[in-house]
């Protein structure tokens, strides 16, 4: 069955399309990529309360799979008469919230900025078939119909742009092909990034570098001293290879709102002096187990990585070391907390983290994986935890069914359970104890937090003068 145009022109043309879909039948067609192809980029961008329009759906599974894993505020709009009424069929009992509409992209009927994305994954092709002029003004009016109904509340330029360069580049056996590169932000900073090839929009781990002090920078300078008056370039210059990490600087706002989580243990002022016990399951570059070890001077820090390229990452490109306080264990973090919860003399740790992301890009919830939240293991998870302690996730679930059903699950454990999302991101920050006695309303928990602060900012610590605990703890609810 020969589908294709006998010239690009049909493409443009209502009549093929029609003819096209009754042809290919119920078959789904994919112009250009699969939703697995595309879901790295998707998930990035898109957040699961989003009002999302998908113009010239056609019949693909794209919007299908979207709505599968937790986007559901999903509206197709094609030109064809046929394909609409196919897809409604399709969907009409399994994804009830989803819409198809027969509508002309560069028609629109609905109202001003109805929508926060507008997905295309070919249709514009479909349209600029030459560059005659009235295919040309019929390419402008769809662009202006999708910047009318698309809400723009502000346009923002990420880090990545500018100066970039690759340091290292590996291959894990488990994670995959995988970079670390150097990239100078937006305030001129450079920070240091892995990312694995296998999600090239995703940044597995950050980290600030330092000013650049190295003998290079200073020849530097001392070169254009003859030139101009003296200023600081050291920011102007790329990194050096074994330029160091600033330390004391958190760059991901869940690793924040997860520090801020000790405020839970009580008598912040003391906490410094206390031998704290703590649990992080899944290291990537090792800045959450690092600030720990560096800012609570008397903690004692088991960190479970299960990929050994990743220690080797975090040592030698993002500063990462063990000590007597602080050691790495390669294992399964699954098989070690289970370790752990069936050993005569079991440990208990005043605080686990969990902070590990799953390499199934098709669950809807992609940290953690969903073995680390079943009833049975999250039972031998409470079992290590002291009876104050807290158990602090990182979760990224896009299925609000998921969602639900995780959190149903850790209250059945974990009775007191504190959320706090992060601004602009899927992630959310859960806080789980033992006993709901323990419950502390929001203005109490920002004191404790601001008691914590003051402890860990005395003179001779390095600190992040940008890092306010109780903001990360500002917006937690109790659920």
């Amino acid at each position: 069955m020969n589908l294709l145009p006998k010239s690009s022109k049909e493409f443009g043309s209502v009549d093929y399309w029609e003819k096209f879909f009754q042809q290919r039948g119920k078959q789904a067609f994919e112009w250009y990529g699969t939703y697995l192809e595309l879901c790295g980029v998707l998930h990035k961008y898109i957040k699961p309360r989003e009002k999302v329009l998908v113009i010239g759906c056609g019949n693909s599974e794209l919007s299908e799979q979207l709505y599968d894993v937790g986007y559901q505020d999903i509206v197709n709009i094609d030109i064809s008469e046929v394909v609409i009424k196919q897809m409604r069929e399709r969907n009409v009992s399994r994804r009830p919230q989803m819409s198809f509409l027969k509508m002309d992209m560069t028609q629109m009927e609905f109202p001003d900025a109805s929508f926060q994305v507008v997905l295309d994954k070919g249709t514009l092709d479909a349209v600029l078939t030459d560059e005659e002029e009235r295919t040309l003004q019929l390419v402008d009016r769809m662009l202006a119909e999708v910047g009318r109904v698309l809400q723009v509340p502000f346009l923002s330029v990420g880090g990545d742009i500018g100066v970039r360069t690759v340091q290292h580049q590996g291959c894990s056996p488990l994670s995959g092909d995988y970079v670390v590169e150097d990239v100078q932000g937006d305030d001129r900073r450079y920070f240091r990034r892995l990312i694995f090839l296998s999600s090239r929009n995703v940044v597995q781990s950050e980290a600030r570098l330092l000013k650049d002090v190295s003998h290079r920078a200073q020849k530097k300078r001392k070169k254009d001293k003859k030139k101009q008056p003296p200023v600081d370039t050291s920011e102007d210059l790329p990194p050096a290879p074994g330029q160091s990490i600033d330390k004391s600087y958190l760059c991901c706002e869940h690793h924040k709102a997860m520090i801020a989580g000790l405020t839970l243990l009580r008598n912040p002022e003391l906490l410094l002096e206390t031998p704290l016990a703590l649990l992080v399951v899944g290291l990537g570059g090792g800045s959450l187990p690092l600030f720990v070890h560096d800012h609570f001077p008397k903690s004692r820090v088991d960190a479970v990585e299960i990929d050994p390229c990743m220690l080797e990452v975090a040592t030698q490109w993002f500063g990462f070391f063990q000590s007597d306080r602080m050691r790495v264990h390669i294992a399964d973090g699954l098989d070690y907390v289970t370790s752990l919860a069936g050993g005569e003399a079991r440990t208990h740790y005043d605080v686990i983290m969990f902070d590990v992301d799953s390499k199934d890009p098709t669950l809807g919830m992609s940290c953690p994986p969903p073995a680390f939240v079943e009833q049975l293991f999250l039972q031998k998870v409470k079992s290590i935890l002291t009876d104050e302690g807290v158990f602090i996730l990182n979760l990224v679930c896009r299925d609000l069914g998921l969602k639900d059903s995780v959190l149903a699950g850790l209250r059945a454990v974990f009775p007191l359970l504190y959320v706090r999302r992060i601004e602009g991101e899927v992630n959310e920050i859960l806080f789980c104890q033992l006993h709901p006695e323990q419950k502390l309303a929001t203005p109490e928990l920002l004191e404790m937090a601001q008691a914590l602060e003051r402890t860990l900012r005395k003179p001779g610590r390095g600190w992040d003068d940008t890092y306010v605990l109780s903001d990360m703890l500002k917006t937690v609810k109790i659920v």
